[in-house]
């Protein structure tokens, strides 16, 4: 078994930042046309927008798909503003695609770098940590943990790899906890930029529908918390 690396949290943090700030820049400067013209939308500027984005090739799609893969290592990190980026710039599928692919190979690469170092004891003793290590059901609390965007991401994946769950087995946990939120902003995106109002409605809905997920399991957690404290004083 390959020896651990020691490395402070914090680090690990800064370091994905400047990497994920050098790809943004990149990617500022590559899509600042398209920027332009979202800051002034108008009928003409959608088609104008639409025949740029059909200009760029793999390397951009990529580009964009990597800084949301590097915003998921960063905690506090928002990755909504360039999902929803992508949304409007290449449609809700393609948007989707982008948005998910990003969100699951960032989780599998920060869940992976976890297994390899050791962390400060500050991550480990995490309040939210706690909470979804100590979870009724483990692999449902991981799902609702990555589909919630006020946890972030990173406390999720060390979670998984401290109830020794493989990265083979994260893989599906990470792709259906994702996919709502990736689901939500690449097509709030796409309805936000073509004024489609009926897309706004339910754009709206879903986005109420994980917050009372939040709210739901955040409520459980304390019933089942409070339910074993009392079977321990009976006990």
């Amino acid at each position: 078994m390959p020896q651990k690396l020691h490395l402070n949290s914090r680090w690990l943090t800064i370091l994905a930042g400047i990497f994920a700030l050098i790809v943004l820049i990149k990617v500022g400067f590559d899509y600042w046309p398209e920027i332009k013209l979202l800051m002034h939308p108008t009928r003409e500027h959608r088609v104008m927008l639409t025949a740029m984005i059909r200009d760029h090739g793999a390397k951009d799609f990529l580009l964009l798909m990597l800084v949301i893969a590097l915003f998921n290592a960063i905690p506090g990190m928002s990755i909504a503003a360039v999902c929803i980026l992508a949304g409007v710039c290449y449609g809700p599928w393609i948007g989707l695609l982008i948005s998910w692919s990003g969100n699951i190979l960032g989780n599998l690469a920060v869940a992976l770098l976890f297994s390899r170092v050791h962390l400060s004891q500050k991550l480990k003793k995490h309040q939210l940590l706690q909470k979804l290590l100590n979870q009724p059901h483990p692999r449902l609390g991981l799902i609702i943990g990555y589909m919630i965007p006020a946890i972030p991401n990173a406390l999720v994946n060390y979670s998984g790899i401290r109830i020794k769950v493989s990265l083979t087995q994260m893989l599906p946990l990470i792709a259906l906890g994702m996919l709502p939120c990736s689901f939500i902003y690449a097509f709030g995106g796409n309805a936000i930029f073509s004024e489609n109002l009926a897309q706004l409605v339910i754009f709206a809905i879903l986005i109420i529908i994980l917050a009372l997920i939040s709210v739901g399991a955040h409520q459980h957690h304390k019933r089942v918390s409070s339910q074993i404290k009392q079977k321990q004083l009976s006990d």
